[in-house]
């Protein structure tokens, strides 16, 4: 009787495991190809990172960078800067990623 148990409970843990491993090996695929796919956006990106649109801003008006955000510019990727000027006036600045373009509202 035990020797039946046994035959049919092993082939039914067996089972029971394959879809966690399933999942998982699932879920590395799509960890793997996000990564890539990440990758690939950045490489197709002139400006790739908060710190290198807030230095292209720099270079074109001087000032303090208050805040730096993502934001959609154009209808690609960029980001949104705040600036206090010398003279103390507060202004925004996109950065285009997809271009590296650079505008002042």
């Amino acid at each position: 009787m035990k020797a039946i148990l046994l035959l049919i409970l092993i082939p039914l843990l067996m089972l029971g495991s394959l879809p966690a491993y399933a999942g998982g090996h699932y879920a590395s695929i799509s960890i793997a190809s996000m990564a890539m796919a990440t990758n690939n956006r950045a490489k197709s990106l002139k400006v790739s990172s908060p710190q290198q649109a807030a230095q292209l801003v720099k270079r074109k008006y001087p000032g303090k960078i208050l805040n730096v955000k993502s934001a959609r510019v154009n209808g690609n990727p960029g980001y949104r800067i705040k600036l206090l000027s010398k003279d103390g006036v507060v202004f925004y600045v996109n950065v285009d990623a997809k271009t590296g373009s650079v505008r002042r509202n």
